[in-house]
């Protein structure tokens, strides 16, 4: 007998088959929790949930293990950059190879990877011997893993559910991540304390193998293949040509790589934040990492929820939204107050994302899906840590409170561009994103 299920649960997939009816459009009580209604991709989410809670385990151990080995936040803002640059270079790559292979058998096999890399960083942090350029290395080798599956993994979605569940599955996505950040920090910051850096390596293996084993008992019919006469090189080209000319694209994807840049760095220069400024010490680091994890799964459950509303201009409200909890946190010199606009940055964060995240796939041919996704993580993932390694130069230099200020200001000044964005027009009047088939080569944002 076979394991798993299949990917709709018995029912049509995410575009039908031929001959079946057109999916019906999206309600708000059509949208709660709908993408949990189809069994392949409750087990997708709860890999996914596992892997995470791990790995910020590890980003806290890590962040902490560097500054002591260090006494610098600049190695923060370094270790970032190891992260960030692969990201961008390879999600472009992986953009490219999610549209030409087998996504899920894509996923399973980075995730092999991954715990392989995860189980030789335990192994030399508990030898006693781990150095910074080792960490440095492992970051690197991280990152290039990320980049070139997390396009296969945020393009299989769509074939998970049918296109009604699709927000609520975007919107649970984010939930996994910050659900994950929400655990994850918590227990680190417990587990540094009462038993040492190591255990959490540990943790981080145990929730890779999880994750393993519930990619595994997902039951996804195999791809058809995609005839393409392009060699790799070209489709990469298309994919650019692509998310340039179609204006709507080109708008979220900047939109949302600026928000990421300058919204998200202050997560990698937390730990200079817990012992320089509040002086709260590992459990406090994992409270301080908790708080816009909470703020973030309220902001994705009630995306959720609701369903689609005025998206494109809800977006941008939740980037001003952002950049002045941003500002708001970085000027606060009270610990409690901090914890609290710390939720804010969070969910604002989190639901901008979500929604860019909706808006484009929505909007995007399946023919192109990867190698978009590919570019909006590399929005996403690279851009946050490649901001985070001037933040942390700006921090060592001058103060880290003065280099998030900072972001906050350049942020806010950033949404003036996207308020006059042909998207965000097009929304003033009631007009939805346009289709790939109806979009243009048009001039502006």
């Amino acid at each position: 007998m076979d394991r798993g299920v299949t990917a709709d649960g018995g029912a049509s997939g995410p575009h039908g088959r031929p001959g079946a009816p057109a999916a019906p459009a999206a309600s708000v009580t059509g949208a709660r929790f709908a993408a949990f209604r189809h069994p392949a991709y409750r087990w997708y989410w709860l890999g996914q949930l596992a892997t995470n809670v791990g790995t910020w385990m590890a980003v806290v151990a890590t962040g902490w293990l560097l500054l002591e080995l260090t006494d610098s936040p600049a190695s923060l803002g370094l270790n970032a950059a190891f992260q960030g640059v692969p990201i961008v270079v390879f999600a472009l790559v992986g953009g490219v190879v999610a549209d030409r292979l087998d996504r899920y058998r894509l996923m399973v096999g980075a995730q092999v990877v991954q715990l392989l890399l995860d189980a030789g960083l335990a192994v030399l942090v508990a030898s006693g011997a781990v150095t910074v350029p080792q960490i440095f290395v492992y970051s690197l080798l991280q990152a290039i893993v990320n980049g070139l599956s997390t396009p296969a993994r945020q393009a299989l979605v769509p074939r998970l559910v049918p296109r009604d569940a699709l927000v609520s599955a975007v919107a649970l996505n984010q939930s996994v991540w910050q659900g994950g950040a929400v655990l994850g920090p918590t227990l680190a910051g417990l587990v540094l304390a009462a038993f040492g850096t190591v255990w959490n390596f540990y943790i981080n293996v145990i929730s890779d193998v999880v994750c393993l084993a519930a990619m595994l008992l997902m039951r996804v019919p195999p791809e058809a293949p995609r005839p393409t006469g392009e060699s790799a090189w070209s489709s990469l080209v298309q994919g650019a040509r692509y998310s340039v000319h179609q204006a709507d694209v080109r708008t979220l994807l900047l939109a949302t790589g600026i928000l990421c840049l300058l919204g998200r760095p202050y997560t990698q220069l937390m730990p200079a934040f817990a012992r320089d400024v509040f002086h709260v010490g590992p459990e406090g680091l994992g409270v301080m990492l908790t708080m816009p994890s909470i703020g973030a799964i309220v902001a994705v459950v009630g995306l959720s929820v609701l369903g689609e509303r005025d998206t494109a201009r809800w977006f941008l409200r939740a980037c001003v939204a952002a950049a002045l909890a941003l500002g708001a946190f970085a000027a606060s010199p009270v610990y409690v107050v901090s914890l609290v606009m710390l939720l804010f940055v969070g969910g604002t964060t989190a639901a901008a994302t979500a929604l860019s995240n909706s808006l484009l796939l929505h909007i995007v041919d399946d023919r192109m899906r990867g190698r978009v996704m590919g570019y909006y993580m590399a929005a996403t993932w690279g851009a946050w840590r490649l901001g985070a390694f001037p933040a942390g130069l700006v921090a060592a230099a001058w103060s880290t409170p003065g280099a998030i200020g900072l972001c906050a200001v350049l942020l806010l000044l950033a949404q003036v561009p996207v308020a006059r964005s042909r998207l965000l027009r097009r929304a003033h009047h009631g007009v939805q994103a346009a289709a790939p088939e109806a979009a243009t080569r048009q001039p502006g944002w």
